[in-house]
């Protein structure tokens, strides 16, 4: 099933989260919580297996994050139940995109996930010093 998460699901996605480190950015407890209301979560048989986040940047583009399954339970559907309920949620709020960064370009584009703004590429400034305006 896939439904809403709730305060209660926190830890359980930061453990689905964790569990999918590897493939994801860590997120904390206090940014799933800001983000909460447009998290999905799967649940089977009362256990979190999955998740999902919509994080709206503007009445233009949202970006899904956190998508993540545990691995017992992949190959069953649920990371395209996941993804398209943030994609109902953008259509509700009249969002026309939805941006994801991705390892896995083949599983996005199988949801209709393409290149836009004519093959433009979205790029990252990496800081060189990752200390750098960080004081201890």
């Amino acid at each position: 099933m896939i439904r809403r998460a709730t305060l209660d699901d926190i830890d359980a996605i930061v453990g689905v989260v964790n569990t999918n480190i590897d493939r994801l950015l860590a997120r904390d407890r206090d940014e799933i919580v800001q983000l909460l209301d447009t998290f999905w979560v799967a649940e089977i048989d009362g256990r979190i297996v999955g998740c999902s986040c919509l994080e709206v940047y503007s009445p233009k583009i949202a970006e899904l994050r956190s998508l993540a399954v545990i691995p017992e339970f992949r190959g069953r559907g649920l990371g395209a139940s996941l993804t398209n309920a943030a994609v109902e949620e953008a259509k509700r709020r009249g969002i026309p995109q939805i941006l994801v960064v991705t390892s896995n370009r083949a599983f996005f584009e199988r949801l209709n996930f393409g290149p836009c703004l004519d093959e433009k590429y979205a790029l990252f400034w990496l800081n060189p010093e990752p200390t750098a305006g960080v004081k201890p």
